[in-house]
């Protein structure tokens, strides 16, 4: 077993690159206390956001980053496959290019240093985090955690062609098979993925889930005494939809008006405002703010009485989103309009409501209960999501596998 071991980790997103993976992987890193080398993305011509773990880099022995390949410094051959074969980016996602150098420099570092890591770490998304995990498992032997924070082959808004499928499947087999360790954030993605494999594998399979930090919230910060705000904080993207929630309150506004009154429904990310002309009953009632930094999200989500998520319509839904623990943080209540799964069970543990999105009529219900009782803060114990508290499972895994190792 290795004392205060000496970790390589591997994450595609790190701050200052606004991804919500760049957030959790550093909170991550930050409150597991040990002396990592960590291996990130130098993205070109992406939004960067300042605001996420500024001092980022303080806490780790050294931070490498490696360019993301612009179409000018890659290959003829791959420029020609990205062209032409539209799988290419595909196998597993478009930063396949990304991984010769990190294992280049994963090399040469280790060659220059002399020091080996104790344990290796690869954070996906994107999945090509894995491969690059894979392919270092294999020259230096060490215990390897991979990381996932969505499903892989197994994602439903992934759309792939059979060929595509049956080579992603095989690239996935191949790292849970290897993996000493493999994490998700949710019970449900766990099933999701490892359920088509042995049980021997299954073994290896954990749940940690993400995290909030207490220490980045202003508890001055109060929500407005003059109206009821719900407030949606994020990006809708791919099936999402704030339709059904509109729809929800065009209906009690229809049937119960007084309920909307001192009320106000704002929405803050991307998404084009003209939505709302659809729904011109309501439209004094909803407001539209573009993206924001981080830290302006934050205090966002505290000077709301509600906090809104909105997902896509399923059977199922495995996603745990970053933004939903620091919504848990913000410590505001939370109405989810989810389908049954992770989401769904999170908010429920912490005391908050749940509508599924494709039953309008529950939605109203939902927001009705809201309206009339006007909640402003979650009702049941959140510490599972803390820190510290995830920091400490991480941890155990770790100190598992390196006493395996």
């Amino acid at each position: 077993m290795y004392k205060n071991p000496k970790v390589l980790a591997i994450s595609f997103a790190y701050p200052p690159l606004a991804y919500p993976r760049s957030i959790q992987v550093a909170r991550l890193l930050k409150h597991l206390h040990l002396s990592t080398v960590l291996v990130c993305g130098d993205e070109q011509d992406v939004p960067k956001d300042p605001t996420i773990e500024p001092y980022s880099e303080s806490y780790l022995k050294e931070c490498l980053r490696v360019t993301f390949p612009l179409s000018g410094r890659l290959s003829l051959i791959e420029k020609i496959a990205y062209r032409f074969l539209p799988l290419w980016n595909k196998l597993p996602d478009r930063y396949r290019s990304w991984k010769p150098l990190v294992l280049g420099t994963v090399e040469e570092f280790i060659s220059i240093n002399r020091d080996v890591p104790d344990i290796l770490i690869t954070f996906g998304q994107p999945n090509t985090d894995h491969l690059i995990g894979l392919e270092i498992k294999r020259r230096y032997r060490l215990p390897w955690i991979a990381h996932f924070s969505d499903p892989w082959v197994d994602n439903p808004f992934r759309y792939d062609d059979p060929l595509t499928t049956w080579l992603n499947r095989r690239m996935e087999r191949q790292v849970i098979k290897n993996a000493d360790a493999v994490i998700f954030t949710s019970a449900e993605t766990s099933e999701l993925v490892m359920r088509k494999y042995p049980v021997s594998w299954q073994e290896k399979s954990f749940c940690v889930p993400h995290c909030y930090d207490r220490t980045l919230y202003d508890t001055s910060l109060m929500p407005s005494r003059e109206c009821y705000v719900l407030r949606y904080v994020g990006n809708f993207y791919g099936h999402r939809s704030p339709n059904p929630f509109f729809k929800a309150i065009e209906q009690i506004g229809r049937e119960t008006p007084g309920l909307l009154e001192a009320v106000s429904f704002e929405f803050v990310g991307s998404l084009n405002s003209s939505i709302i002309n659809s729904y011109p009953s309501i439209k004094q009632k909803v407001s539209f703010t573009g993206p924001v930094s981080y830290a302006e999200s934050l205090r966002l989500m505290q000077t709301a009485h509600c906090l809104l998520v909105i997902d896509a319509p399923g059977d199922l839904s495995v996603f745990f989103p970053s933004k939903l623990v620091d919504y848990i943080g913000a410590n505001r209540f939370i109405l989810a309009v989810s389908p049954p799964g992770t989401t769904a069970g999170v908010v429920k543990e912490v005391g908050g409501t749940v509508a599924d999105p494709s039953n309008i009529q529950a939605i109203v219900d939902a927001l009705r209960k809201v309206l009339e009782q006007k909640p402003e803060k979650l009702s049941s114990p959140t510490n599972r999501y803390d820190k510290e508290i995830v920091a400490k499972e991480m941890m155990e895994i770790i100190e598992m596998i390196g006493a395996k190792g």
